[in-house]
Parts: C-alpha cells; structure tokens; sequence
C-alpha cells in the first residue's frame, strides 16, 4: 500500500468519522476543525521535510563530506610525514654509524701511529744508549789503560826508589820494567 493510499485512507476516516468525536469545549477536539487542522498539519510537515532535505540536510552532508576529505587528506599527510621521518630518521642513523666508524678508524690509525712513534722512539734511544755505553766502556778501557800504564810507571818508579834505598844500587829503567812486567805474568798466570 502506498503513502498516499494511506493518506486517502485517513482523510476519508476523519470525514466520516467527524461527528463522533465532536466536543463542545475546546476547539481542537471540535470535529468541524479536523480538515483544517489537518491540511495545516501537512502543508507545515511538508514545508518541515522540503526545508530540511533542502537547506539542512545538504550543508550536513556537505560538511561530512568535507570532514571526511579533511580527515583523509590529514592521514594521507600524516603518513607521508611519518615516512620521512622515518627516513630522516635512517640517514641520520647511518650517518651516526659512519661517523662513529671513522672516529674509530680515527683512533685506531692515532694509536697505531702513536705506536710506531714510541717504537721508533724506544729504538732511537736505544741506540743512543747502546753509542753512550760503547763510547763509556771505550773510556773506561781508555782510563784503564791510562791507568794501568800509570800504576807501571809509579811501579817503576817505587821499585826503582826502593832497590836504591834497600840495594844501595842504581837499576836502569829498562831493567825495571823486565822485572815489573815479569811480575805482572806471573800475577796473571
């Protein structure tokens, strides 16, 4: 059944039924009103409906549609946003990584260069201990020598002293220094 069927349907009852349900006190409840009453009701819920599925409901369902639009274009840029951070976030990363490497690299060519700088070093003063001990033992040998050659001569010179003082003779230095060195081979031996 249709709408207007419906409508028929009820304008036709209240018609008939208009006398039954007449009261005397107060006017809405007067049955001789009901058709106008009525037509009023629906031309005002007409007008009601028209104005609203014309004039409201479009600016709702445009702004649905713009807020809809809004929100998708928003997570559209939100995500795009999200990806580049994403990669700022790797690049910086990565370049956190190398930078971290090449200080690494940085130290370990340092150290190892510093390595081979105190190697270096260590072996240059040992070889200016090993010259400064062959040069002291070369003096020492040196003094030693001196020495040893002093003591023979101071010997000598003792011996000679005494054999004049204890003989009473006079022994040449030559004869001296056969009977100095004779002793010293024997002392050695």
């Amino acid at each position: 059944m249709s709408f207007f069927n419906a409508v028929k349907i009820f304008i036709i009852s209240i018609f008939i039924s208009k006398y039954a349900f007449s009261a005397e006190g107060m006017p809405q409840f007067n049955a001789y009103t009901f058709p106008t009453q009525l037509f009023w009701l629906i031309i005002t819920f007409l007008l009601l409906y028209f104005f609203i599925s014309l004039l409201i409901l479009p600016r709702i369902r445009d702004n649905l549609r713009l807020r809809k639009n809004k929100i998708s274009n928003d997570l559209e840029r939100a995500e795009l946003i999200k990806v580049e951070i994403e990669k700022i976030t790797q690049e910086y990363n990565q370049k956190i990584d190398n930078a971290k490497n090449r200080a690494n690299e940085t130290i370990k060519n340092a150290l190892e260069k510093a390595d081979q700088d105190l190697l270096s070093q260590i072996d240059s003063v040992k070889k200016k201990i090993t010259k400064k001990i062959n040069e002291s033992e070369k003096q020492t040998l040196d003094l030693k020598n001196d020495i040893a050659l002093q003591t023979n001569e101071i010997a000598e010179e003792i011996a000679a002293l005494l054999i004049e003082k204890i003989l009473g003779k006079n022994l040449s230095k030559d004869d001296i220094k056969i009977l100095t060195s004779k002793t010293t081979l024997i002392r050695d031996a």
